[in-house]
């Protein structure tokens, strides 16, 4: 075989491997990505259909410092029986609450400058720093209107009764961040059942990885 022909076998080549390539993005730029197999959409709550979206670089850190930003445990409330729960949990609980259970609450433990830059639809903002056991040692009544204003609990006459209070879905910014986990141990130290207490540990850095809406 000649130079000539050796230049035009490997021109060929690479035009039809290259030809393969293009072809393969394109397909994979129109696979459809779902929730779950056959379920696209829940309460407007959907993933981006771009197969080559990356995630949002606010979660794209993979090293902050530790202390404050440890790994949290599973169950890091133990031996409370706090649920650790995942990113179809809340989905079906943010469902609910759009379709006006009011049982249930979607509550992102952020302070309010995170929660501008997204959070999860049919959630409501509960920040941290006003449920935790410094807000409970500085103004306990203060917290005591967050259960009764917000979570559902009722005061009689100075004693809590818990039993309408709403099973709560409480997130933050990810599996290395203490703010819902610190809003937890509030809850459990104020009497909260342990069973309407759920922790979404892979908060927004496991939704954003997911492709997941965001309000």
């Amino acid at each position: 075989m000649n130079i000539k022909t050796l230049v035009v076998s490997a021109a060929s080549v690479a035009f039809l491997t290259s030809s393969v390539v293009m072809a393969e993005s394109h397909a994979s730029k129109g696979k459809p990505v779902g929730i779950v197999s056959g379920v696209m959409d829940v309460a407007g709550i959907s993933r981006n259909q771009d197969n080559d979206a990356l995630i949002d670089p606010a979660f794209a850190k993979t090293s902050r410092p530790c202390p404050p930003f440890c790994i949290q445990p599973t169950a890091p409330f133990a031996p409370a029986a706090v649920d650790t729960v995942t990113e179809l949990d809340v989905i079906h609980a943010a469902r609910d609450t759009a379709g006006g259970d009011t049982s249930v609450l979607v509550v992102d433990a952020r302070t309010p400058g995170w929660v501008k830059k997204g959070t999860i639809p049919h959630s409501v903002n509960v920040p941290f720093t006003k449920l935790n056991s410094k807000a409970l040692a500085k103004d306990p009544m203060a917290v005591v209107e967050i259960l009764t204003g917000t979570f559902g609990v009722k005061d009689m006459d100075g004693v809590l009764n818990y039993d309408n209070a709403k099973t709560l879905y409480l997130f933050c910014n990810g599996s290395w961040c203490g703010q819902s986990p610190a809003s937890i141990r509030a809850l459990l130290t104020m009497g909260y059942p342990e069973n309407k207490i759920k922790y979404y540990r892979g908060g927004m850095n496991a939704w954003k990885s997911l492709g997941l809406t965001t309000k």
